[in-house]
């Protein structure tokens, strides 16, 4: 390590979310799950442009878009323009979006994909952060695309727990939970954790995304998103977010 400084308290961006749970933990794996659509890349989004703001070390992998994309949503949470539709984007917006593009090729975010990597795409992720020695950060969205194909059962996550724990930094996985029924003997939310997934239920902090209206039977919550702070934070209940999918951007609701 570094004698550099380290900025002090690892937190989301979310202001809502982080009064309630406090600072994601150095040293572990913390997890966030969710289902389709719940905004889980979204979240992960918001921490590492969050962090990179505040002058953390922040790498944000990828094992389900490219780097192009993980850009342009960037932007797009950035700017308030919709990057998914450019026939609609004015010459002002271009502008906006060619300025936020400049700066944030400019600032340490280390964007990487899993993209054409053939082999193992997760150990070359693992001795590509070696070269990172003050990282603060590492986001892996996509748990279980990164554990395809792992050596042996948990070795992903062991992996990434030991990186945690040897550079002191904040971990942080999002994985997905799939729409079967919860059988009787386990009522848990993660139970839904696919088998190769489920191994993420064992992260020291995790954090559920629900989406309420997700299915259109709660018409009078729709854009919203309950952040569920379920156990190993400073601490726990629920902090509602506005979800905004077509900026890729989680924002805190209007205060009453």
């Amino acid at each position: 390590m570094t004698d550099r400084v380290r900025p002090a308290g690892i937190m989301t961006g979310l202001s809502d979310f982080d009064a309630l749970a406090g600072p994601v933990p150095r040293g572990q794996v913390t997890a966030a799950v969710g289902r389709t659509s719940s905004g889980m890349t979204a979240f992960a989004l918001s921490a590492a442009r969050h962090n990179d703001e505040t002058g953390h070390q922040v790498a944000l992998a990828s094992f389900e878009s490219g780097t192009d994309t993980l850009m342009g949503n960037l932007v797009a949470a950035h700017t308030s323009v919709n990057t998914d539709r450019p026939l609609s984007i004015n010459p002002g917006r271009r502008a906006r979006i060619d300025r936020a593009r400049a700066a944030m090729e400019r600032s340490n975010l280390l964007l990487w994909s899993a993209e054409s990597k053939s082999g193992r795409p997760f150990t070359i992720l693992m001795e590509q952060m070696k070269a990172q020695p003050d990282l603060d950060l590492l986001i892996v969205d996509g748990y279980g695309p990164a554990a395809h194909m792992e050596p042996s059962e948990g070795a992903t996550f062991a992996a990434l727990e030991q990186f945690a724990r040897e550079r002191d930094a904040a971990v942080l996985v999002t994985a997905h939970l799939h729409a079967h029924d919860l059988a009787e003997t386990d009522p848990s939310p993660l139970a839904d954790l696919s088998p190769l997934e489920e191994v993420v239920a064992k992260a020291p902090t995790v954090v559920i995304l629900h989406r309420p209206d997700r299915d259109g039977t709660v018409p009078q919550r729709r854009g919203e998103v309950d952040l569920i702070a379920a156990h190993g934070w400073s601490g726990t209940g629920t902090a509602t977010m506005r979800f905004e999918p077509e900026y890729h951007r989680f924002v805190d609701l209007p205060n009453t």
